[in-house]
């Protein structure tokens, strides 16, 4: 009973990692239920990331300059990189669209197939959301790294409306489906 005790404590304490996917653009919605389509800036996109936090092995930031934020290479964990490939072996000209934190950043449009493992957000990202990604994936260069780092997020997610009653949530309450624009 005791070992149940201490188990059930140390899941409590047990932090969850900061949701980071990638989505690849649908290629039709004709037949498709909405379940599996996502739409985001009158596109549609698959539901089932093709990436996820889980599958990225590092990251290394840099700053853009396009608008002063950090923008983050992401290197997929070895046994990803041939299902990237995969993933964007046929879609030229289709779009991924990168998500962190429910918010949407600028999306990827495929000219080749990704075969070094690599996915890139070009920018909209802060010292906190580097700080947070940081927890579940090892920075490549964590000196460089903790220097950006913020304790407090300077843009908080917008409130969700509590109406609904049979809507699918996530595990961090979000609404299934839910995607904020990062503004980029």
């Amino acid at each position: 009973m005791l070992v149940g005790m201490v188990m059930l404590a140390l899941s409590a304490c047990q932090q969850k990692p900061y949701p980071i996917f990638f989505l690849s653009e649908a290629e039709s919605t004709e037949g498709t239920s909405t379940k599996f389509i996502l739409m985001y800036n009158g596109r549609p996109y698959t539901r089932m990331p093709i990436v996820t936090h889980g599958n990225i092995a590092s990251f290394h930031s840099f700053m853009s300059m396009q608008d002063g934020s950090y923008g983050v290479v992401f290197t997929l964990k070895k046994e990803w990189i041939n299902r990237l490939y995969s993933a964007t072996i046929n879609r030229q000209g289709m779009l991924i669209l990168p998500v962190v934190n429910g918010l949407a950043f600028q999306p990827l449009r495929i000219d080749e197939p990704i075969m070094d493992g690599k996915l890139v957000i070009w920018n909209g990202l802060n010292g906190y959301d580097l700080k947070q990604i940081a927890r579940d994936i090892k920075p490549e260069n964590p000196e460089m790294e903790k220097k950006r780092f913020q304790r407090k997020n300077p843009r908080p997610l917008p409130k969700l409306k509590k109406d609904a009653k049979n809507q699918k949530k996530d595990y961090t309450g979000r609404v299934i489906g839910e995607i904020f624009s990062s503004g980029s």
